[in-house]
């Protein structure tokens, strides 16, 4: 049971992280196009037809929305806590008639759908910072037609070349404490509380070569830094964020970035 004191100061958290982060978001999408793509793979995955309506949950400045409006037709309507996030993605959206963005509780989506009805609601990028995705889930789906799907990209996982987790090994090399939690929602739990709600549970992984610089942008934006290094301010965040990937040069040759995938 998760109490209403710790999801209240988890999403005021998130909030405030986000709504320091939208510009630096478009900069390093601008740099990198990671989101855009990993909203369109895992489209693609989950098998999203052309003109579908779809809830993007955690929409954030609106990057999925754009690909799926842009790309597939889709009627879009995105739901993302930061208002400063909202803000930036409904300048980005300008002229796309059939995508919206509106500032709410991405657990409580019937909020902003009311009577509306969804062929997918898709977290990209998402539901790893959702304090409850058991509760997220079930009132997603209440927002679905009977044949809806649910599906989610998650926290990306940085392994070497005989899987093993090259951010434990960063922390281990530099000295630095390691995080008590990297996400609020583990893979696990939110697999399972996907099954509980959608039935059986499809997995995809989308493996990208890792790379420093990479790590180092993506880890800049404040949002992601303070997933590593919570209660630092954000320029001392940043600072150890780059000395952290720093220290794995040496044998970035042959990892990988991994964006796990799952659906219902």
């Amino acid at each position: 049971m998760i109490s209403s004191d710790f999801s209240r100061k988890v999403k005021q958290s998130v909030s405030n992280n986000f709504d320091q982060s939208f510009a630096l978001y478009q900069d390093f999408e601008d740099k990198h196009h990671l989101f855009a793509e990993l909203a369109a793979e895992l489209a693609d995955w989950v098998g999203v037809r052309p003109g579908s309506a779809v809830l993007d949950l955690g929409c954030g400045n609106g990057i999925s929305a754009r690909v799926l409006g842009d790309q597939y037709g889709c009627q879009v309507l995105g739901i993302d806590i930061s208002p400063k996030m909202v803000e930036a993605g409904q300048r980005l959206l300008g002229g796309l008639e059939d995508v919206r963005l509106v500032v709410g509780d991405a657990e409580l989506p019937g909020e902003a759908a009311g009577e509306e009805r969804f062929d997918y609601a898709l977290y990209n990028a998402s539901i790893f910072v959702f304090p409850d995705a058991e509760r997220a889930f079930r009132e997603a789906a209440a927002c679905l037609k009977a044949e809806g799907e649910i599906a989610f990209s998650f926290y990306p996982s940085l392994l070497g070349s005989k899987d093993e987790d090259l951010l434990a090994e960063a922390f281990r090399r530099t000295g630095y404490p390691s995080p008590k939690f990297r996400v609020i929602t583990s893979y696990e739990a939110a697999c399972q509380a996907l099954a509980d709600h959608k039935g059986p549970v499809s997995h995809h992984r989308w493996v990208r070569p890792l790379d420093i610089e990479f790590l180092k942008d993506f880890f800049s934006i404040p949002a992601q830094s303070s997933s590593l290094f919570p209660g630092l301010d954000y320029a001392e965040r940043r600072q150890r964020a780059c000395s952290l990937f720093d220290s794995l040069t040496d044998i970035a040759a042959g990892g990988s970035v991994v964006w796990r995938m799952a659906k219902a």
